[in-house]
């Protein structure tokens, strides 16, 4: 018998399928029918988007002083393919400028000139030697370690006037003391994201000089040049070092960017959006970060424009939109000066970061979802692909990739390494969830990213097998989400209420782990506490599946089928907290304490009877300035406050009390102490970002 399984099992292997073993779990059937996966898979390019990459950065490149005012390169390059690809209503948009002039850098050049005369970094090199925002210069001077050079010890023995600084880390966090105060004439640092991984990387920086500040430069180097910098220093060695820099700033320059659109067939007025920063900042742009995900969004709207038009997949009946933006400060100003458009978008998925091979980074494909304070089917909906493309390369693997791989010729056979998570920000998606504007989004990237902005963020460690999951993903859920009719949205609810189990069951774990860590003096806040977990965690799943109702419009049977489920939430909840209250009773008796009643406080009462209003204050560039404001106030949140403080925002809608609010955050994070919510949602009154009405 044994032989025959054997056997049996080589026929198997043969013919592209994996045995199943006990303990495997069955591979995620995806929501999209394996004949559209198909089409897309077959037509997705990961060297196409590579090539594309390659075109936008694969060179160290100068922008020319005119670009800043004609129009760049990299968006140009987007709009001329998106026409290429069929994507006729295209076009490149200016946006608003903040001001007049914009920082450009011609030339620069580093040298020691003594003891011996030798180059350490040029601009036309390594485009990220120097600091944006330096000023020009032709300086000759003594090099002097100072450290990280942020702190007044740093140069109790050291004479620096005059003297040209060597920091271990960012320059301009030693250029307020270095230079404002004690007078040296410019600076040299070293710190990148991941020297342990490479040594030679360069990394990004800039200084930051306001109007009064005195005219400096800063130089970066890799941690090995700064190291034997410094150990030749404390050698005693003296280095003098000359500094070469030629930069002007700019005026009247563009902040550009590239819109595409396919229309949709029978609801184009809903509109689904891709993003992808093409810009951080005009003097250096990554290969990862982010031409990758740019020109993978570019392949998306290919393949959909091109498998539509044959007829391989279903037309979109709503549109899809491609915005390939300055980060987060493009797509911002994009909804702002676009208010019609802004109310046709449904969902936002942004790609940053998303080509790098995944074992040559040492990371993961990773799907951001949206904030508690946002449910929505779109996390489900996303994470089906993720985990369907996971499994579907596991089996194929292990069938030494006789079937089943998404591979791309010249790319490689990684593993598809993935992580569904919580919300991270960072990036583009962030200007949709926020509260202001609330537009389920999320980010699709490769981290950790061992060359995370250094001059390492170079072509050669992308992979176009890599690109080409990430594209097929993208292209099947675009269509998904694009003609989703009644068939679809029957598997949209079952795929998140199939999820829902084993978040709301987590939910319930975390709130018996409170009971069970409680002591006598704890246990009756530790009841309330998972009390407030469970009872979120089921809100925050109706609200994620009630919004279906988006696809379901007036059909009649679907709704029925959603408050079928909804109420099945609801049975589930009742028996969640009747556990909870039963391990109460049981923690009290083994404590030898008496159970309290599940009555409100009276500071919960109160609160739950007043209900903060945004008032038009409250936007993004508010909240950035809260800090300031804070002080202004003598005000300092309590770190746990600090930590929620997005989601404090984001829950504010006018509906929920600031007992409601203080809930929703502690269950996302960890317990708040109600009187500092309050105490918080005061000072944002005071602020004139709020007012409060009662219930």
């Amino acid at each position: 018998m044994k032989h025959i399984a054997v056997a049996c099992g080589l026929i198997l292997a043969m013919a592209g399928i994996r045995p199943v073993k006990a303990q495997d779990t069955p591979p995620h059937v995806p929501l999209s029918p394996p004949g559209l996966l198909r089409a897309i898979v077959n037509e997705a390019s990961g060297e196409i988007a590579l090539q594309n990459e390659i075109i936008l950065t694969g060179v160290n490149r100068n922008r020319k002083p005119e670009e800043y005012q004609k129009g760049y390169f990299e968006a140009a390059f987007i709009l001329d393919k998106l026409r290429e690809y069929g994507i006729d209503e295209s076009t490149i948009v200016d946006l608003p400028v903040d001001g007049k002039t914009t920082w450009d850098a011609e030339a620069a050049e580093l040298w020691t000139v003594e003891p011996e005369l030798r180059k350490i970094a040029d601009l036309k090199e390594v485009p990220a030697c120097l600091c944006s925002g330096s000023s020009s210069t032709d300086t000759t001077a003594e090099l002097v370690y100072v450290g990280p050079g942020n702190r007044e010890d740093f140069y109790k023995d050291n004479k620096v006037e005059g003297k040209i600084l060597l920091v271990n880390g960012y320059p301009d966090g030693a250029r307020r003391l270095g230079v404002e105060k004690y007078g040296a004439v410019g600076l040299i640092g070293w710190s990148s994201s991941h020297p342990e991984y490479d040594r030679d990387q360069v990394g990004w920086s800039s200084i930051r000089r306001g109007e009064k500040d005195k005219p400096t430069f800063g130089f970066m180097v890799s941690e090995r040049q700064g190291q034997d910098l410094r150990d030749a220093l404390e050698r005693g060695q003296k280095i003098v070092v000359r500094a070469v820099v030629k930069t002007e700033q700019v005026p009247n320059y563009k902040d550009q960017m590239t819109v595409g659109l396919i229309k949709g067939t029978e609801f184009p007025d809903e509109e689904l959006v891709f993003t992808a920063h093409l810009f951080e900042g005009w003097a250096k742009q990554g290969a990862n970060d982010n031409a990758s995900g740019c020109t993978a969004i570019l392949e998306t709207a290919r393949i959909l424009k091109k498998l539509t038009s044959e007829g391989k997949i279903p037309p979109l009946k709503r549109s899809v939109r491609f915005l390939f933006v300055p980060e987060i400060s493009g797509t911002e100003a994009y909804l702002e000066i676009n208010p019609d458009i802004k109310k046709k978008i449904f969902a936002d998925i942004n790609l940053d970061m998303v080509g790098e091979g995944l074992i040559k980074n040492l990371s993961y494909f990773r799907l951001n979802q949206t904030p508690w304070s946002l449910p929505t089917y779109l996390n489900d909906v996303m994470a089906s692909f993720v985990q369907w493309m996971g499994d579907s390369q596991r089996d194929a693997q292990e069938s030494n990739w006789r079937s089943g791989g998404i591979l791309a010729p010249t790319g490689s056979r990684d593993p598809f390494y993935n992580l569904v998570e919580r919300y991270s920000g960072g990036s583009d998606h962030d200007v949709f969830v926020d509260g202001n504007v609330r537009i389920p989004a999320v980010s699709i990237n490769v981290w950790p990213d061992q060359w995370y902005h250094t001059s390492g963020d170079t072509s050669d460690k992308s992979d176009p097998t890599q690109f080409k999951r990430v594209v097929t993903i993208s292209a099947a859920a675009a269509s998904l989400l694009g003609s989703a009719g009644p068939a679809e949205v029957e598997r949209m609810m079952a795929e998140i209420s199939g999820r829902q189990g084993g978040r709301v069951g987590d939910d319930k774990a975390r709130a018996e782990r409170m009971l069970l860590d409680a002591d006598a003096k704890t246990v009756h806040k530790a009841v309330r506490e998972a009390r407030v977990v469970v009872n979120q965690a089921f809100l925050r799943e109706k609200e994620a599946l009630a919004s279906v109702r988006f696809f379901i419009r007036k059909d009649g049977d679907l709704e029925n089928l959603l408050l079928g489920r909804l109420a099945g939430l609801d049975t589930v909840r009742a028996a969640y907290i009747k556990e909870v209250e039963g391990l109460y009773a049981s923690r009290c008796r083994s404590l030898n304490v008496k159970a309290e009643n599940a009555a409100p406080t009276k500071d919960e009462i109160r609160l739950g009877g007043l209900v903060p209003v945004r008032t038009p204050k409250m936007g993004r560039d508010e909240a950035r300035r809260l800090r300031e404001e804070f002080q202004k106030l003598k005000y300092q949140p309590p770190m746990a406050i600090m930590m929620a403080e997005m989601e404090l925002r984001n829950f504010i809608d006018g509906k929920r009390s600031i007992l409601d609010i203080r809930d929703a955050a502690s269950a996302e994070y960890e317990p708040l102490d109600l009187l500092d919510v309050e105490k918080w949602v005061g000072v944002q009154e005071k602020l004139g970002l709020v007012t409060i009405k009662k219930k």
